[in-house]
């Protein structure tokens, strides 16, 4: 009966359904409106409150599609990959603002979701592009932050609806992916199961299979706990099938049995990590959300007390050295059930950071009890050495596995931090979190080695400085520290290099709008510094990481920042001996290693992927392009909107420009290559579809363009390579080319010398290409007018010449010959 009375409401309500909106006109069975309608117990004067908020939220998500369709290059882009502060973030926090300030914040909730959810399945063009379903759940989701019902409401409607919303995947995994829709609600678990009648309906049950396979195995979106309902209702149907279930379905079920006994928790996706940081700006970080839920379920009562207590036990039981009163105190713990691996654990652990982070600030803050501030840390990373160490004697009383404890720690260490940054703002003090973090990575080296690394990488990249500003410092010790560093570095098949890389991404994104700007804070200035130490410690120890990551590590730091970017291309492989760019009459085109290609582990075609401009760049390239691409070249290089502009702190796509860059010099490469021609010199550079690509680039493009677009160009003049060679030649032709464009000729050396002017080391290809500028008579350095613009200029251009052409001509050679030049270019 109350099925039927669900279905009558749900067809009554199909009936009241308004009318589409202006944009997507569609016949009404095919809207798919939420089961409740606006409007409700609140009176007259919260429904008209209501349904001001929803004609301003439907605003905001009419001028978001109209973003998304107007620019093609934002199509096939996704939320991640958008900068801070872009139009699509402020629309969605725009319409959480208004929901959340309304007096019916439920009720304006609940009808600004039936909006999003028509957009969603309705077909148009906003719904059936990556981008516009990733906003449309980015929405869903920040909307239901703020108003609980949204869904409870959004699952229930979809239980109700027809096959063809219920089965479709992409929608259903976006919106199981950012937790609105509930796997677990009673209504929609009934109607999943009466869908897949014992097995009978084939489709359904895959299609459950896929899901759970891809957001519960594959992507850990959600846990075992959260699909319960289905898990049993598959295994049912797995038992009653006759003869052999389908292989997919056991798979399944084995690995959601895995999952329950480790212990397993959902892990944020790109995607949706990547919008909470960088989309919805100003809301709390993933972990942190979490730790905030945590608290919204109150502590049993008492067990606060009991945990304090058993920390002060543990404290008292390892300064007596009795191994036996160890063991004994880690059985208690399990008899108590506080290490089963389920919720309890959960809050034994995270209430265990919290007293022991609590007590070391207090004590910290009182100069008599400094010496003994860090006793419960230091005991609290004990307790978990103890349990990893000691596992295999009690692990028949937990589902809890060595990897699954570790984890458990260091992700409640991380969401207690998180919640301690965003509730002290300045006051956070980073102290205990670094301390217990390192005694951790110390304490546990030997226990666990390989899977420990990556586990204290992940959570590292959890509580990186974009997101717990207050701790960058002991960030920093912690990533580059001796047990960690080459640990990654020095893994097995370079397995550790991605997630390094990762660690050291998210440093220089943290940095670049600080170093972007001239006056940059003092605290920054020291995280510079380290960052310096850090790399010049790759650029001795692991060069190869270097090399091959050049290019997305030059993508993430300014263009000011010239002395950091040189570090970062000065690595050449270790098995290489360089030869020296100041020997008389070298000829760098009989060098062996000149004709082959370096590795690059950096995506550095992935910007350009993303644009529009990708497949007519390729025609041109295959000379089946016309001139007309040329001429619009420019404009793709824009950012499209103002706020992408004030974010990326120019007018230009940056990351466009170097990826264009180097994949027209690699297309030219691999062609000569292909064909037998030459690789490098005039003849490669001179003709062919990639020169005139860069030849329009240097003359249309404006002051700023033409800098980055040749600061591009100098981020490949590194190693004795094939990229090396091709664009040194580039740059000496574009010189050469630019007869009639003299701005050209001083940006060309501008990009050069302010490179050579900065300490030591500079790249190799850097000084192969200025010296033969200043030494080759074809190229007339010395006559033009901005070498002698100032005085100040002219001797600068004399120093450095002079630093060159000395160590080259074997006047005053070696190091001393190239200090005194140096000190000479600084004065």
């Amino acid at each position: 009966q109350q099925q039927q009375q669900q279905q009558q409401e749900y067809g009554q309500l199909q009936q009241q359904q308004q009318q589409p909106s202006s944009h997507q006109q569609a016949p009404p069975q095919q809207q798919a409106p939420p089961p409740q309608q606006a409007g409700g117990p609140s009176g007259a004067g919260g429904g008209a409150d209501a349904r001001l908020v929803l004609e301003k939220c439907t605003a905001c998500m009419n001028k978001a599609e109209e973003v998304v369709l107007r620019s093609p290059q934002l199509l096939n882009a996704s939320l991640s990959s958008l900068p801070q502060g872009h139009d699509l973030a402020q629309l969605i926090m725009q319409a959480r603002l208004l929901v959340a300030q309304s007096p019916a914040r439920e009720e304006a909730g609940v009808a600004y979701a039936q909006k999003l959810c028509r957009r969603l399945y309705d077909g148009g063009k906003f719904a059936r592009c990556q981008l516009g379903v990733e906003w449309i759940t980015a929405s869903l989701a920040s909307i239901n932050d703020v108003a609980k019902r949204v869904s409870k409401e959004v699952t229930t409607w979809i239980a109700f609806s027809d096959n063809d919303r219920r089965l479709n995947k992409d929608m259903t995994v976006a919106l199981v992916n950012s937790r609105v829709l509930q796997l677990n609600s009673p209504d929609y678990v009934r109607e999943m199961v009466k869908l897949m009648d014992m097995g009978r309906n084939q489709p359904a049950v895959d299609f459950f299979v896929g899901l759970l396979s891809h957001s519960l195995v594959d992507k850990r979106a959600i846990t075992t706990a959260d699909c319960v309902g289905l898990l049993e209702a598959l295994t049912k149907i797995a038992q009653a099938t006759r003869g052999k279930p389908s292989d997919p379905v056991i798979r399944l079920l084995e690995e959601a049995r895995g999952l329950a006994r480790s212990g397993a928790q959902a892990v944020p996706q790109p995607g949706v990590d990547a919008k909470a940081k960088q989309m919805l700006a100003g809301a709390a970080p993933p972990q942190a959300a979490q730790a905030g839920k945590a608290k919204e379920a109150p502590d049993p009562p008492g067990l606060r007390e009991q945990v304090q207590f058993a920390l002060e036990k543990w404290v008292l039981q390892i300064q007596s050295n009795d191994d036996r009163g160890v063991l004994q105190f880690m059985q208690n713990l399990l008899d108590q059930g506080w290490l089963k691996g389920d919720d309890i654990t959960d809050r034994f652990f995270r209430i265990s950071v919290e007293v022991c982070a609590d007590r070391c600030t207090q004590q910290l803050a009182d100069a008599s009890m400094q010496g003994i501030a860090y006793v419960q840390i230091d005991a609290l990373s004990k307790l978990v050495l103890m349990l990893v160490r000691y596992l295999e004697e009690w692990n028949r009383s937990t589902t809890l596995t060595k990897q699954s404890l570790l984890n458990k720690a260091l992700a409640t260490t991380v969401r207690v931090m998180h919640a301690h940054h965003k509730e002290r703002k300045t006051a956070f003090n980073q102290k205990p979190f670094h301390r217990l973090l390192m005694r951790l990575l110390l304490d546990l080296t030997d226990a666990m080695p390989e899977a420990m690394i990556f586990s204290f990488a992940d959570a590292l990249q959890a509580c990186q400085p974009r997101l717990v500003s207050g701790f960058s410092f002991a960030w920093l010790e912690l990533v580059s520290h001796r047990s960690l560093m080459p640990r990654l570095l020095h893994a097995k098949a370079s397995k550790g290099w991605t997630a390094f890389h990762r660690l050291m991404i998210s440093l220089f994104k943290y940095m670049e709008p600080y170093l972007r700007n001239a006056d940059t804070p003092e605290p920054i200035k020291l995280l510079y510094k380290g960052t310096l130490r850090v790399l010049l410690v790759l650029l001795h120890d692991f060069p190869e990481f270097l090399c091959e990551y050049h290019f997305s590590f030059c993508d993430a730091i300014p263009p000011s920042c010239i002395q950091l970017r040189n570090l970062i291309l000065s690595a050449f492989p270790r098995q290489m001996v360089l030869p020296d760019p100041f020997t008389p009459q070298l000829n760098i085109d009989l060098l062996p290693e000149i004709t082959k290609p370096p590795a690059i582990l950096s995506p550095f075609t992935q910007a350009l992927a993303a644009s529009p401009l990708r497949p007519e760049l390729d025609k041109f390239l295959k000379g089946r392009g016309a001139n007309a691409f040329l001429s619009s070249l420019q404009q793709h290089l824009l950012l499209p909107s103002q706020a992408e502009t004030a974010a990326a702190g120019t007018r230009y796509n940056t990351p466009l420009i170097n990826s264009l860059v180097l994949y027209t010099a690699a297309h030219a490469i691999s062609q000569n290559a292909a064909t037998g021609g030459p690789q490098g010199g005039k003849d490669a550079v001179t003709r062919g579809p990639s020169m005139e690509v860069l030849r329009k680039l240097c003359r249309d493009l404006d002051t700023e363009g033409r800098y980055l677009m040749l600061n591009a160009i100098a981020n490949q003049l590194r190693f004795p390579n094939s990229h090396t060679h091709y664009f040194s030649c580039v740059l000496l032709a574009l010189f050469q080319q630019a007869s009639d464009h003299l701005i050209e000729r001083e940006q060309i050396t501008r990009v050069l010398i302010e490179r050579l002017i900065v300490n030591k080391p500079h790249p190799w290809g850097l000084l192969i290409t200025f010296i033969e500028l200043i030494k080759n008579p074809t190229y007339d350095l010395w006559r033009h007018d901005f070498v002698r613009s100032s005085r100040e200029i002219e001797q600068l251009f004399q120093s450095v010449a002079r630093f060159c052409l000395t160590q080259h001509s074997g006047g005053q050679g070696g190091a001393a010959g190239e200090e005194a030049g140096m000190t000479a270019a600084k004065g």
